[in-house]
This record gives C-alpha cells, structure tokens and sequence, in this order.
C-alpha cells in the first residue's frame, strides 16, 4: 500500500550535535539543540507525552533566539531568528498531527496517479500518431510523427488548510491533553478532506448526477462534462451504451463480468480496443456492497454450477482486489465500480502538506491576544480524469446517486 503524504517541518537547523546536555545545548548552541530535539521528534524518542509542564518549557526556551532557514512560497530558503519554544512545540504538533492522519483508513490512494504541478491549471494533451501505418513504411517512406489531438483534459486545484493557537492561558494551565487532541484531530479532518475529495471525483459525484453540475471531474478542452454516460454521443471512443451500467446491481461473478465485458468493448486514440490487464483492475464498493464482493472473490468455483471455476475467485483469471469504504455509502449504497482507477485519475498536488511557525514575544498576535504560537496547515490538492474508457460505473437500477 502507498505511504500517505505527510506534514514535515520546513525548518532547518545547524548541521550535527555534540554530546552535550540538551539543556545546556538550548543556552551554548540552540541551533544544535534544535537539531537534536527535531532528530528525536521524529524518531518518536520526544512527544508531548515526555511533556510534563508546559510553562516550564515556554520559560527554558521562549526567551532562547534560534537562527533557522524557512523555504518562502517559491522554494527559495532565507536565514531568519525565531524563539526556540514555537519551533519545538510546533514539531511536536506536526507529530501529533500526523498521527491523527495515520489514524483515518483511506483508499484514495489506490485509486488515483499522484502527480505534482504548481500551476493553477494543468493540462494533459491527449496523443495521437498522425498518419498510423498498420502494414508498416515503405522504403524511403518518412515517418508518421506522435503529436497532440484536439482532445485535452484540464485538472484544477483546489487549496484548503487549517490554523491552531497555543495560547498564554494553555500554557499557564497545561492543556496538554487538550493540545494533543486539537492535533490528532485536525490531522484527521486533513486526511477524511482529502480522502472525501478523492472518492467524489472518481465517482464523479456531481458531474454524472441525475441533476448534473460543478465540479466535474472530467474537463475536456476546459468545458466540464459527465463522465458516466449512457451513450457515446458525447465520449465518443465508449461502445453505443457508455460505461454507465444500469441494472447491474452487484449479486453475482455475472454482473462483474458484464463490467469487465463493457470495458473491452471501448476504443483508443487509435480507434483500436483497450485491453487493460485484470491485475490493475479494482473492484471499488460501498461497505453495503463489501459482503457481496468478497463472497464471489473468495468462491473458488461458479455457486451454483458443478466443477466450474469462478474467473473472478483465488484461481481465475480476474482476481481483481476489492476496495471499499463507508464514505462511498454517502455516495450510493448500491453503485459500484470497476476498472483501472490510476490509469484514468490524476490527483494533482499544486501545493503539498504545508505548515507554518509563528510565535515569540514580538509578534502580534502576542501583543493583541497572548498568542504563544500559531500554527497553520495548508494543502492545494485536487483530482480529475485524463480519460474516460478505463472505468465503468454499474447502478442496481436506473437512476443515478
């Protein structure tokens, strides 16, 4: 399974550490205790937990100066001076926050292509040869060349992020557990956001709806359009009935072999059939459905039918994993889908998980509001489709979620 993106720290220190006592270091060397404190952070050797005043902790390090480098918006990294206690608090709120994240079972990630792009629009060209040869060149004859089609997706963003204070009254009655929660917390609305976000858009939540509208999460040449059809009027390389499946509920290995049959029924940018390999395909269903679909992938032989194997159980021919999560019930608890989710969504990261350190005595929110130190997690995230013969979506009935 792919590692969840993280929030990590934008602060640098000093390069190495002597043996020296970290209290001590705070005083002689705060860029090396910095260091040392952040090492140990990480390794989970110092958390909160090891915390047992925080008013200590703001008298030893609020008043201690630590020269840093922090990366501004465009990469670029400047040496500045920043009181030592919101820097270290604020590794241990990332921690925690991190934790929380850690704690939210997700499967966004295996549905989509992570990809990085820090414009607000991002592109992709569909590809095309101009003049495909099938019987191959004659002598001397020039080659075709690949070029772009008119046919081209767009992927939007979509910024979002979260603040958190420490306040002079938290550290004066050691809310630590409090803290701790706020952290644990806001790293889990982090990742259901994302998660949420993800699962709307390969479902296509609002695009391919009964009442169809904004966000779509298929834009073909900057105009937003259903991804689920019925028809191939408007996508035009689906077969005449769309990869839009009505009355398939999911009973049987038939309704997922109606599925994988649709899919082989859809052409390329050559005109040519996909063949998408059962190894990449996924079987995406709500957790209503999740009983149903485990059942026919664990049966061996066809129920039912004597000595017949199940193409779609442990040793058939399609043994496609099955993802599910309750979130796709407040989408539909009885649509469901199958293909190859990565080779048809692209979650684009315009910004990634970004955090931001302000606190000390000189600040503002110090002077307005005794504001010890804030916090602020933002991310630019969003998901679109860069093609639309990879996955096909089955409905019991006819009418869509």
């Amino acid at each position: 399974m792919t590692e969840k993106r993280k929030f990590a720290s934008p602060i640098l220190y000093g390069d190495g550490w002597t043996e020296e006592g970290l209290g001590a270091l705070a005083r002689k060397n705060p860029e090396v205790f910095m260091t040392r404190a952040q090492e140990m952070i990480d390794k989970g050797e110092l958390a909160f937990s090891n915390v047992s005043s925080l008013r200590h902790l703001f008298d030893s390090l609020f008043y201690t100066e630590v020269k840093h480098q922090i990366a501004d918006m465009f990469g670029n990294k400047r040496t500045i001076t920043s009181s030592a206690f919101p820097l270290l608090v604020g590794g241990l709120v990332i921690k925690e926050v991190n934790n929380g994240m850690e704690s939210v079972a997700s499967i966004g990630n295996q549905l989509v292509t992570e990809s990085d792009d820090a414009k607000k629009w991002t592109h992709y060209a569909g590809i095309l040869v101009t003049a495909p040869h099938q019987a191959g060149l004659a002598e001397m004859e020039q080659f075709p060349e690949i070029a772009a089609s008119s046919e081209r997706f767009d992927i939007g963003n979509r910024l979002n992020g979260y603040m958190m204070s420490i306040t002079g009254q938290a550290i004066e009655e050691n809310e630590i557990p409090q803290i701790v929660s706020k952290c644990n917390k806001l790293g889990q609305i982090v990742d259901e956001t994302v998660e949420e976000l993800t699962l709307d858009r390969v479902t296509d939540h609002f695009g391919s709806a009964t009442s169809a509208g904004e966000p779509y999460v298929l834009r073909i040449n900057g105009t937003g359009t259903s991804l689920y059809q019925t028809s191939n009027s408007t996508l035009t390389r689906l077969s005449t009935s769309g990869n839009r499946i009505t009355n398939n509920a999911l009973t049987d290995e038939t309704d997922l072999e109606n599925a994988r049959a649709r899919l082989a029924s859809f052409t390329n940018e050559r005109g040519k059939r996909v063949n998408l390999p059962p190894s990449r395909c996924l079987i995406l269903v709500p957790d209503a459905l999740v009983g149903t679909a485990r059942k026919i992938r664990g049966s061996e032989m066809t129920p039912g039918v004597e000595n017949e194997l199940n193409n779609w159980g442990p040793r058939g021919a399609y043994q496609s994993a099955v993802l599910s999560s309750s979130k796709v019930d407040d989408i539909s608890t009885s649509a469901w889908y199958y293909g190859d989710f990565k080779a048809q969504f692209i979650r684009k990261w315009k910004l990634r998980f970004e955090n931001a350190t302000l606190g000390g005595t000189s600040t503002e929110a110090w002077l307005k509001q005794r504001i010890a130190a804030q916090y602020r997690m933002a991310y630019d995230c969003e998901v679109g489709a860069i093609g639309y013969q990879s996955v096909v979506q089955c409905l019991s009935g006819t009418t869509a979620p």
